[in-house]
C-alpha cells in the first residue's frame, strides 16, 4: 500500500513529466501484480482499496444499488460477517408470502440457503435479490433507505477491475510544478473574493457527470467510505470548478427524493491531475453552511490548505454563504482519524475558531505551546463547532442547528392539530389546504413536485399561520418549487427570504405536550 500511495502522490503532484509517466507505469505494475498474489496475501490487503482485494462495509442503499448495477457479479452479501443472516432476514421478510412463512421461520435452511432457493437464477447475486425484494414493498425511497440502514447488511465487494490503483480521470494531461501552493494569508477575504473567470463553477453534461460520479463512488467505496449525497448523487447537478495548477473540484447534488427538508445537501471530491485526493460534504442553509474535508492519507502534507480555501471560495460562489461551520466530529469527537491527523489545527490555521468561548480560550492557549499536538487537552478542542466568518456576515443571518429539531417538532404538532387518527390522511388534508392557499397547480402522484409539497407542507402550514401575507405565500411557493427542481441550488437561496419567519417559529413557545 505504501508503494501505491507514493505513486498516486507523485501522479497527483509531479515535479516533471518523467515522474508523472513513471508513476503511471508503477500503478500499472502494481495493478498487474495484485492479481498474481497468493490468496492469503490479497486477503491481508482487504479494505485497503487495492485492486484484487475485497472491501467489506455496510454500504447504504444508494451505494449498494450502484454496486449491483455497476459490478453485478462482484458485490454480494458478506455471509461470513456477524449479523448478516439477521439483517438479510429483516430485509427479506416483507416479500415472504403466507405459504412461505413456515419454511422462512424454520431451521430447515439457513437464511443464505433460503434466499438461494427463493431467487432462483433470475438474479446475479443474493444482494441483487434483496434489493429487488425491498423495492417490491412499494415504499418510498426514503423509507426503503431507512429500512436498509436499520438492517445494517454487511456487503463484500471484490475489486476485480476497480480500486485506488486506477482511480483517476482517464485522459488527464499531467500538470507539473516545482512548488506546492501555500494557503492564503487571509482565508476569509480570499474565500469571499470572486474566483477568476476560468475557475467559476460550471455544470457538467450528463455524460461527464456520470463518469465523475462513478469514479467518486468507486474511490470511496473501495476505501469503505461513503457520503450520503454521493450515494444518492444527482447527475443533473454536478458543478465543476478548475482550481488551478491541475487541480479541480466536483460539487455533486442529491436526487430530489433524498434531499433534506431545509438544508441543501452536496458531496464534493477534490482532484489533482485527475486523481481523487480528498472528499467531503457541504450543507448550505441560507447564509451559512456545514462542511468538512477529508484528505486521503497519501496526499496529506501536500497542498490541502490551499485546496480547501479554494473549495470554500467555490461554495461561496455557488451558494452565497458567508459563514462556514465545522462540527466536532470533523475535528475528532468520536473520530480517531481526525484526532490523530490534527484536524483541529488544520482548520485553526485557516481562521476557523470555536464558537464556544471556553474552547476558544483553550485553543488560544494551546496554539502558543510548541507541544500542542501532544497535549491531552487537544481532545477537549473537539467538543465545539468551529466557524469561519466572511466579511459581511451578521448574526441576523445565523441559523442555530438546534432549530432543525425544533421546527421538526413544530411540524409534528401541526399534523396532530388536524385531528385525524391516520397521520397520512392528516398530511393529505394539509397538502390540499396549502395547494389552495399557495395556488399551486395539481401534480401527478409520486412526482417530484407532489413529494416536495408533502414533505414541506406541515412546516409551510405553520409558517402561514404566523404570517399569511402575499409576500410570504410567494416565498413559500418559490421554495417548494425549488426543492422539486432538477437542481437544488435555487432552493438554497429561496429559503433566505423565509429565514426571519423560520427563526420566529423556532424560537416561539411550543404547544404543551399532551399528558403521559
Amino acid at each position: 500500500m505504501e508503494s501505491c500511495d507514493s505513486a498516486l502522490r507523485t501522479l497527483a503532484f509531479p515535479r516533471n513529466l518523467a515522474s508523472a509517466r513513471a508513476a503511471m507505469q508503477r500503478l500499472e505494475e502494481l495493478r498487474v501484480a495484485a492479481h498474481t498474489l497468493p490468496a492469503l496475501e490479497r486477503h491481508r490487503g482487504d479494505d485497503s482499496g487495492l485492486e484484487g482485494t475485497t472491501s467489506r462495509h455496510c454500504f447504504d442503499l444508494g451505494l449498494a444499488s450502484w454496486l449491483v448495477a455497476r459490478f453485478p457479479h462482484d458485490a454480494e452479501v458478506d455471509w461470513s460477517a456477524s449479523g448478516a443472516a439477521e439483517a438479510a432476514a429483516e430485509l427479506a421478510r416483507p416479500s415472504v408470502t403466507r405459504l412461505e412463512e413456515e419454511g422462512f421461520d424454520s431451521d430447515t435452511l439457513t437464511m443464505h440457503r433460503w434466499i438461494l432457493r427463493a431467487r432462483g437464477h433470475a438474479w446475479p447475486s443474493d444482494l441483487a435479490w434483496l434489493l429487488d425484494a425491498l423495492a417490491d414493498t412499494g415504499d418510498s425511497l426514503p423509507r426503503r433507505a431507512a429500512a436498509w440502514e436499520a438492517a445494517a447488511l454487511p456487503i463484500k465487494w471484490q475489486l476485480r477491475q476497480s480500486g485506488v490503483l486506477n482511480a483517476h480521470i482517464r485522459g488527464t494531461r499531467p500538470r507539473v510544478r516545482q512548488h506546492l501552493r501555500p494557503p492564503p494569508h487571509d482565508t476569509a477575504r480570499f474565500v469571499a473574493s470572486a474566483p477568476p473567470p476560468s475557475q467559476r463553477p460550471r455544470r457538467l453534461t450528463l455524460r461527464e457527470a456520470v463518469e465523475i460520479i462513478d469514479l467518486a463512488r468507486a474511490t470511496l467505496a473501495a476505501r469503505c467510505r461513503e457520503v450520503h449525497a454521493l450515494s444518492y448523487a444527482n447527475p443533473h447537478e454536478l458543478w465543476w470548478s478548475d482550481l488551478g495548477a491541475g487541480t479541480a473540484l466536483a460539487v455533486i447534488g442529491v436526487i430530489p427524493a433524498m434531499r433534506l427538508p431545509l438544508e441543501g445537501n452536496y458531496a464534493f471530491v477534490l482532484f489533482a491531475n485527475g486523481v481523487p485526493v480528498g472528499y467531503g460534504g457541504v450543507s448550505p442553509l441560507a447564509a451559512q453552511a456545514n462542511t468538512g474535508l477529508n484528505i486521503f492519507p497519501a496526499f496529506r502534507g501536500t497542498e490541502a490548505s490551499a485546496l480547501w480555501a479554494r473549495t470554500l471560495r467555490c461554495f461561496h460562489a455557488l451558494f452565497g454563504v458567508r459563514r462556514f461551520i465545522v462540527n466536532p466530529f470533523q475535528v475528532g469527537e468520536g473520530n480517531p482519524e481526525a484526532l490523530a491527523s490534527g484536524a483541529f489545527w488544520f482548520y485553526h490555521r485557516l481562521g476557523f475558531r470555536p464558537v464556544d468561548a471556553m474552547t476558544r480560550g483553550l485553543a488560544e492557549r494551546l496554539a502558543a505551546s510548541p507541544r500542542r499536538a501532544a497535549s491531552r487537552e487537544t481532545q477537549r478542542l473537539a467538543t465545539a463547532d468551529l466557524a469561519l466568518r466572511l466579511p459581511g456576515w451578521h448574526k441576523r443571518d445565523a441559523f442555530d442547528e438546534r432549530w432543525l429539531a425544533t421546527l421538526s417538532l413544530q411540524a409534528s404538532s401541526r399534523i396532530a392539530r388536524e385531528g385525524h387518527v391516520d397521520r397520512h390522511e392528516a398530511v393529505g388534508h394539509i397538502v390540499r389546504r396549502l395547494r389552495r392557499q399557495l395556488q399551486l397547480p395539481a401534480a401527478a402522484p409520486k412526482s417530484e413536485a407532489a413529494s416536495a409539497l408533502q414533505d414541506l407542507a406541515p412546516l409551510a402550514d405553520a409558517l402561514l399561520a404566523l404570517d399569511d401575507r402575499a409576500s410570504v405565500r410567494q416565498a413559500l411557493r418559490g421554495w417548494i418549487r425549488a426543492k422539486a427542481a432538477p437542481q437544488e441550488r435555487a432552493a438554497v437561496t429561496a429559503i433566505r427570504t423565509l429565514l426571519p419567519l423560520l427563526r420566529r417559529l423556532a424560537t416561539s413557545s411550543p404547544a404543551s405536550d399532551p399528558p403521559a
